[in-house]
């Protein structure tokens, strides 16, 4: 994949983890007072490219979680997902420092 291919991707990554960590800090905060209307909308995104950076399963748990309202749930896959993101952007990071070419 070409240097700014894996920029544009490591760009919308960074978006997705961004929209995860406000959605979490939410979860946290309110618990069982969770807007899951506000959730879904922020996740809009997350819902259309999470399965492409290796969040597919907890995309579908975290679909499930706010149709069920379950913020248990929902912070949980969350978390896995997070700590998935967290890799992959770590690896494209590296991947990209490593190569020799200016984007």
């Amino acid at each position: 994949m070409s240097i700014p291919k894996k920029f544009y991707e490591l760009q919308d990554m960074i978006l997705l983890r961004t929209s995860l960590e406000k959605v979490k800090r939410h979860v946290e905060e309110r618990k069982e007072a969770t807007l899951f209307k506000w959730v879904d909308r922020e996740l809009t995104e997350f819902h259309r490219k999470g399965a492409k950076f290796g969040c597919a399963e907890e995309e579908r748990e975290i679909v499930n979680a706010i149709k069920n309202e379950d913020w248990g749930e929902l912070q949980k896959n969350i978390e896995k997902c997070l700590n998935s993101l967290k890799k992959e952007i770590e690896k494209v990071y590296s991947d990209m420092s490593n190569s020799n070419v200016n984007v």
